[in-house]
Protein backbone atom coordinates (compact mmCIF):
# COMPACT_ATOMS: atom_id res chain seq x y z
CA UNK A 1 0.00 0.00 0.00
CA UNK A 2 1.33 3.82 -0.36
CA UNK A 3 1.37 6.03 2.19
CA UNK A 4 -0.24 9.14 0.85
CA UNK A 5 0.31 10.93 4.62
CA UNK A 6 -0.18 10.98 8.58
CA UNK A 7 -3.32 11.53 10.35
CA UNK A 8 -1.95 13.37 13.74
CA UNK A 9 -4.79 13.09 16.42
CA UNK A 10 -4.57 14.75 20.03
CA UNK A 11 -6.33 13.27 22.90
CA UNK A 12 -6.67 16.19 24.82
CA UNK A 13 -9.52 15.55 27.81
CA UNK A 14 -12.72 13.68 28.22
CA UNK A 15 -15.83 15.46 30.54
CA UNK A 16 -18.86 13.84 32.13
CA UNK A 17 -17.46 10.28 31.89
CA UNK A 18 -19.29 8.08 34.07
CA UNK A 19 -18.13 6.81 37.55
CA UNK A 20 -19.59 4.10 39.22
CA UNK A 21 -16.68 3.79 41.96
CA UNK A 22 -17.04 6.15 45.48
CA UNK A 23 -12.96 6.73 44.39
CA UNK A 24 -12.12 8.56 40.94
CA UNK A 25 -11.65 6.17 38.06
CA UNK A 26 -8.20 5.95 36.63
CA UNK A 27 -9.03 6.17 32.74
CA UNK A 28 -7.05 6.28 29.26
CA UNK A 29 -8.35 6.59 25.99
CA UNK A 30 -7.67 4.68 22.79
CA UNK A 31 -8.12 5.30 19.25
CA UNK A 32 -8.43 2.61 16.56
CA UNK A 33 -7.54 3.50 12.40
CA UNK A 34 -7.72 0.74 10.31
CA UNK A 35 -7.25 -1.94 12.50
CA UNK A 36 -4.75 -0.64 14.09
CA UNK A 37 -5.26 0.48 17.68
CA UNK A 38 -3.00 2.93 20.18
CA UNK A 39 -3.68 4.28 23.59
CA UNK A 40 -3.02 7.44 26.09
CA UNK A 41 -1.16 6.62 28.83
CA UNK A 42 -3.41 6.53 32.29
CA UNK A 43 -4.44 9.41 33.76
CA UNK A 44 -4.44 8.42 36.99
CA UNK A 45 -7.36 9.69 39.61
CA UNK A 46 -8.76 11.55 36.08
CA UNK A 47 -12.10 10.52 37.19
CA UNK A 48 -14.68 12.16 35.22
CA UNK A 49 -12.62 14.57 33.64
CA UNK A 50 -9.79 13.10 32.56
CA UNK A 51 -6.81 15.02 30.76
CA UNK A 52 -4.18 13.55 28.07
CA UNK A 53 -2.66 15.80 25.47
CA UNK A 54 -1.61 13.08 24.03
CA UNK A 55 -0.59 12.79 20.49
CA UNK A 56 -1.29 9.62 18.70
CA UNK A 57 0.12 9.33 14.61
CA UNK A 58 -1.32 7.25 11.79
CA UNK A 59 -0.37 6.76 8.41
CA UNK A 60 -3.61 7.29 6.00
CA UNK A 61 -2.70 4.73 2.83
CA UNK A 62 -4.02 5.61 -1.16
CA UNK A 63 -6.28 2.30 -1.38
CA UNK A 64 -8.19 2.50 2.17
CA UNK A 65 -11.68 1.99 1.74
CA UNK A 66 -14.48 4.16 2.58
CA UNK A 67 -15.37 1.91 5.42
CA UNK A 68 -11.55 2.02 7.14
CA UNK A 69 -12.38 5.98 6.62
CA UNK A 70 -13.84 6.01 10.71
CA UNK A 71 -11.80 6.53 13.46
CA UNK A 72 -12.79 4.85 16.31
CA UNK A 73 -12.27 6.49 20.00
CA UNK A 74 -13.18 4.40 22.99
CA UNK A 75 -12.65 5.66 27.08
CA UNK A 76 -11.67 2.61 29.65
CA UNK A 77 -11.41 2.50 33.22
CA UNK A 78 -8.67 0.63 34.48
CA UNK A 79 -9.45 -2.37 36.72
CA UNK A 80 -7.84 -5.03 38.19
CA UNK A 81 -9.13 -7.98 36.54
CA UNK A 82 -9.79 -6.56 32.65
CA UNK A 83 -9.87 -2.72 32.06
CA UNK A 84 -14.07 -1.71 31.83
CA UNK A 85 -15.10 0.46 28.76
CA UNK A 86 -16.80 3.34 30.08
CA UNK A 87 -18.22 4.93 26.36
CA UNK A 88 -17.17 4.71 22.74
CA UNK A 89 -17.61 6.64 19.58
CA UNK A 90 -16.38 7.36 16.16
CA UNK A 91 -15.13 9.96 13.49
CA UNK A 92 -15.56 9.96 9.39
CA UNK A 93 -11.83 11.44 8.93
CA UNK A 94 -13.15 12.03 4.75
CA UNK A 95 -13.51 15.82 5.80
CA UNK A 96 -10.48 15.98 7.70
CA UNK A 97 -8.62 14.48 4.95
CA UNK A 98 -10.15 16.94 2.37
CA UNK A 99 -9.87 20.03 4.67
CA UNK A 100 -6.80 19.30 6.87
CA UNK A 101 -8.26 19.48 10.17
CA UNK A 102 -10.85 18.62 12.78
CA UNK A 103 -11.41 20.24 16.14
CA UNK A 104 -14.51 18.72 18.40
CA UNK A 105 -15.82 17.01 21.12
CA UNK A 106 -17.04 13.57 19.64
CA UNK A 107 -19.35 11.88 21.80
CA UNK A 108 -19.43 8.74 23.76
CA UNK A 109 -22.02 6.17 24.34
CA UNK A 110 -22.44 2.38 25.40
CA UNK A 111 -24.90 0.23 24.72
CA UNK A 112 -27.02 3.53 23.19
CA UNK A 113 -26.67 5.42 26.37
CA UNK A 114 -24.41 9.09 26.10
CA UNK A 115 -21.63 8.09 28.23
CA UNK A 116 -19.63 11.62 28.01
CA UNK A 117 -17.77 12.97 25.37
CA UNK A 118 -14.01 13.42 24.58
CA UNK A 119 -12.15 16.30 23.00
CA UNK A 120 -10.11 15.31 19.93
CA UNK A 121 -8.02 17.66 17.77
CA UNK A 122 -7.03 15.86 14.00
CA UNK A 123 -4.59 17.58 11.52
CA UNK A 124 -3.68 15.46 7.96
CA UNK A 125 -1.02 16.06 6.81
CA UNK A 126 -0.31 14.78 3.17
CA UNK A 127 2.86 13.49 1.77
CA UNK A 128 5.37 11.86 4.41
CA UNK A 129 5.84 12.53 7.82
CA UNK A 130 4.35 15.34 9.88
CA UNK A 131 6.34 17.91 10.88
CA UNK A 132 7.38 18.11 14.88
CA UNK A 133 5.58 21.07 15.62
CA UNK A 134 1.90 20.55 16.53
CA UNK A 135 -0.23 23.08 14.96
CA UNK A 136 -2.05 26.01 18.01
CA UNK A 137 -5.46 24.50 19.14
CA UNK A 138 -8.62 25.88 18.58
CA UNK A 139 -9.73 25.68 22.25
CA UNK A 140 -9.74 28.18 24.41
CA UNK A 141 -6.17 28.44 26.32
CA UNK A 142 -8.30 29.00 29.58
CA UNK A 143 -9.97 26.15 28.92
CA UNK A 144 -7.74 23.34 27.25
CA UNK A 145 -5.92 21.83 30.52
CA UNK A 146 -8.36 22.93 32.80
CA UNK A 147 -10.95 20.14 34.17
CA UNK A 148 -14.02 21.20 36.78
CA UNK A 149 -13.47 20.12 40.43
CA UNK A 150 -14.52 16.71 41.03
CA UNK A 151 -17.29 15.70 44.12
CA UNK A 152 -16.86 13.03 46.19
CA UNK A 153 -20.00 10.84 46.54
CA UNK A 154 -22.08 11.61 49.98
CA UNK A 155 -21.15 9.03 52.51
CA UNK A 156 -23.75 7.56 54.65
CA UNK A 157 -23.04 6.16 57.97
CA UNK A 158 -23.24 2.54 58.70
CA UNK A 159 -26.59 1.00 60.23
CA UNK A 160 -26.90 1.85 63.77
CA UNK A 161 -24.69 5.12 63.92
CA UNK A 162 -26.26 8.70 63.79
CA UNK A 163 -24.39 10.99 61.39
Amino acid sequence: MTEIGTLVIVVLKAKDLPDKHFYKQDVFAQVTLNGTSKRTKLDVKGGQHPLWDEEIRFPVYKDTTAKHRTLEVECFSKETRSDESVGKGSVDISDTLKTGEFDDWVPLSLNNVQRGEIFLEMTYFASGPAPIQRRPSKMNPSERMWRPPQTSPAKTPPKGTSP
